[in-house]
């Protein structure tokens, strides 16, 4: 729902010989905890910040939903016994040859920028093998960029990175356990690095997310798969955020930098051949129906979430997270009272009325990819040749040799 296409990449199969730890990247809040669970389409359990589990509804909440807590030293020293309870699940997942996916930086920043590791991946696999008695485990790097944060039908690339035996680093261990922790963890740094998207100097409106926005302009808007395996998409915004880290702003040209375009995220596709204004308002025209019914079927839920965001939530980090999870449980709600009111009112013909609602939503969000960008760009088209300009500059700055 909340991410039009997802990009994916394996440098190896995952192997099956053994458990699996993905030590992942943490850029877009709850989002990134589904990566795994809907790609693989196998039970991944998922290291959480411990102090949402305090409460015993969300606790048992949570942990039905494949979620384990892990506690922080901001969370306070004593709360760190509680993690022997969590590592011990985990062992236990391990032993069944499962899965556990744990946020490697231990935070969630909204920045095109690989935060520090903690050491807590390298120890959960390092003590499974050496203090729980293990045969093996593999730790697996998987970095998620997004195009944005907190943009509803943006698209992620996700790499997964070759397969890491943590078996190769028990000498270490036996010598010096830190030092084992260390050298793992730097391993798991440098491999995400090579496969996360990273700014310099990241903000929402930089030159270089411009200069990301136009390199997207022809980018190709329909695709049956969600989620299609190819790293094409990645190498090609890789290579220009790299191009612009080493030169700044000044590997733009002056009158690149002095146009007076738009630049969205909704533009994307907009100079795919065969795109005209008459295409557009016709797009315009045929999907707004469906747009308009399937948004009318989700108003509440995005009106209360939209309020608590406003009203409630002060760290913009929780913006998607509230949008996502309160959305899914308020609509989950909504449905549920449509059904007892269309039995009560109907009897089984009562079924139809969460059914319609459901199918209106579906339909909707097949389709506001397409209404969104023709929306947007029905006046743009008419400024083709200067986006065709920002474009050629970009690609031409992302195909340069390095």
């Amino acid at each position: 729902m909340w991410y039009k296409r997802v990009y994916v990449h394996y440098h190896a199969p995952l192997p099956t010989d053994a458990p699996i730890i993905f030590a992942s990247t943490h850029p877009n809040s709850a989002i990134d905890y589904l990566f795994s669970p809907l790609i693989h389409h196998q039970p991944t359990y998922v290291l959480v910040r411990g102090d949402v589990f305090e409460k015993k509804m969300l606790n048992a909440m949570f942990r039905a939903i494949f979620m384990l807590p892990v506690y922080r030293f901001r969370d306070g020293y004593t709360s760190l016994n509680k993690n022997e309870q969590s590592f011990k699940e985990c062992y236990n997942t391990f032993d069944k040859n499962g899965k556990v996916l744990i946020f490697s930086e231990g935070v969630c920043v909204q920045e095109k920028v690989l935060q520090p590791l903690r050491k807590g991946t390298a120890r959960l696999a390092l003590d499974y093998l050496n203090k729980h008695g293990g045969e093996k485990v593999y730790v697996i790097t998987q970095a998620a960029s997004s195009t944005q944060f907190r943009q509803f039908r943006a698209t992620a690339m996700v790499n997964f990175g070759e397969p890491i035996d943590a078996r190769d680093y028990n000498e270490l261990y036996a010598e010096n356990p830190n030092k084992a922790y260390e050298a793992l963890t730097k391993e798991i740094t440098k491999r995400l690095e090579q496969d996360f998207i990273i700014e310099k100097e990241y903000s929402d409106d930089s030159w270089t997310e411009k200069a990301l926005m136009a390199l997207r302009l022809n980018f190709n808007t329909i695709s049956s798969e969600w989620s299609p395996a190819d790293r094409s998409r990645f190498d090609l915004e890789n290579n220009l955020v790299q191009k612009l880290n080493d030169l700044g702003e000044n590997a733009l040209s002056d009158e690149w930098k002095a146009q007076s375009l738009i630049l969205r995220p909704e533009n994307e596709g907009l100079l795919n051949k065969n795109n005209s204004q008459f295409k557009f308002l016709f797009k315009i025209i045929l999907l707004a129906p469906f747009v308009g019914l399937a948004w009318l079927m989700v108003l509440i839920p995005n009106s209360i979430t939209n309020w608590l965001i406003k009203n409630k939530i002060k760290d913009k980090i929780f913006t998607t997270t509230v949008t996502v999870i309160g959305g899914v449980l308020l609509y989950l709600i909504q449905a549920i009272i449509l059904l007892i009111i269309g039995l009560a009112s109907f009897g089984i013909y009562g079924f139809a009325f969460p059914m319609i609602m459901i199918i209106l939503t579906m339909i909707g969000m097949e389709v506001v990819d397409e209404f969104r960008m023709a929306y947007y760009n029905w006046k743009n088209i008419k400024q083709k040749d200067d986006y065709q300009f920002l474009l050629d500059e970009v690609t031409s700055l992302s195909n340069s040799p390095n």
